[in-house]
């Protein structure tokens, strides 16, 4: 199973995302990128690979003794990681989200998980493309990319492919208080 942890983004908002994502880059542009489907779109906070189904209870009893508040989720603007092809919405760094980060990526770490080398750095990934050199010129100040939504859970979720792309399914929601 291939596993990471995340707080879902509402369907509302991860439509109302894709649509503005897409008028950004440009309808010549749309049809070159892989574009992340709203059900799939997420705050990873932290990436587990590949973990053997045995291991699946463990992880949601850990999971489980997490207590963080609700949070307020605020989108910080649409950028790109040009190295690795993507277009991204940003995430606020807020000490709440970065708390949560913090606390669950700990948790992984006592059930054998390696914390990632590189920094946290919260976003929500719209598309991955080839075409790394047009990326230079992403930005936008619609209101869509700086809009909040309220986190009231966070989640398991496993990373399926199918032959459209992979799907994530949720397997476990742990509420915040």
């Amino acid at each position: 199973m291939r596993l990471f942890i995340g707080i879902g983004v509402p369907a509302r908002t991860a439509e109302a995302l894709a649509n503005a994502a897409t008028t950004l880059v440009g309808a010549s542009q749309a049809t070159r990128m892989r574009w992340t489907p709203p059900a799939n779109m997420h705050i990873t906070l932290s990436f587990l690979g590949q973990v053997h189904e045995a291991r699946r209870d463990a992880i949601e009893q850990t999971l489980a003794r997490t207590r963080a508040p609700r949070l307020s989720i605020e989108l910080n603007g649409v950028g790109a990681f040009e190295r690795v092809g993507v277009i991204f919405v940003d995430v606020k760094h807020t000490a709440a989200l970065l708390a949560l980060a913090e606390q669950v990526i700990t948790t992984m770490q006592s059930c054998g998980f390696a914390r990632e080398s590189r920094p946290y750095s919260p976003h929500i990934t719209l598309a991955r493309t080839r075409d790394r050199y047009r990326l230079r010129s992403i930005e936008s100040h619609d209101p869509v990319f700086y809009q909040s939504f309220d986190a009231t859970e966070f989640r398991l979720y496993q990373s399926v492919t199918r032959p459209g792309g992979a799907q994530y399914e949720v397997l476990h929601s742990f509420p915040l208080a």
